[in-house]
């Protein structure tokens, strides 16, 4: 599958990757007032002011032949933890595949690309948060190596407990 760096123009599809990823994979952890805010629209306007910084990638994964048909994405940037190094800390802000594609490799393909990202600015290790409940999502980093690291907050807004998620970017 083709991956490549996000654009500004990437920002609708990666907005319904979201919004889509999100319905299925938090309802009945994440408060449903909080998913039924995380509208199409905002998602657009949020992703396409990411996108436009352009300082750190947001790598997305392609139907293969069908430009601008996002089947996942993978957005990588320095840590935002204030407890990390963020010369050698990175961070996984965001994974997402359709819901319908998941248990393909997609995302362990996208989460390779963002950790050869880091790899290659430096970074020796890499963090994600994961909400405390979603254990499909934390079984797949677990598979993968990854391992909670103590760190725990709750999710902006609300009371939904997240733990963080290390691994070593050389894994």
């Amino acid at each position: 599958m083709p991956i490549r760096t996000g654009t500004l123009r990437d920002a609708p599809a990666v907005a319904r990757v979201h919004v889509a990823s999100w319905d299925v994979a938090y309802r009945g952890i994440m408060p449903d007032d909080v998913i039924a805010r995380t509208t199409l629209a905002w998602r657009t306007g949020w992703w396409s002011a990411e996108l436009a910084r352009r300082e750190w990638p947001v790598f997305v994964l392609e139907e293969p032949g069908r430009r601008g048909e996002i089947l996942g994405f993978c957005h990588v940037t320095a840590s935002r933890d204030p407890d990390a190094d963020t010369r050698t800390v990175g961070e996984i802000p965001s994974l997402h595949v359709l819901p319908h594609l998941r248990g393909q490799g997609h995302g362990r393909t996208l989460l390779h690309r963002a950790l050869a990202e880091l790899r290659e600015r430096g970074y020796a290790e890499c963090t994600l948060w994961v909400l405390a409940e979603n254990r499909p999502a934390r079984g797949f980093y677990e598979q993968l190596g990854w391992r909670p690291d103590g760190g725990r907050m709750l999710y902006a807004g609300t009371d939904v407990p997240e733990v963080r998620y290390r691994i070593a970017t050389s894994h």
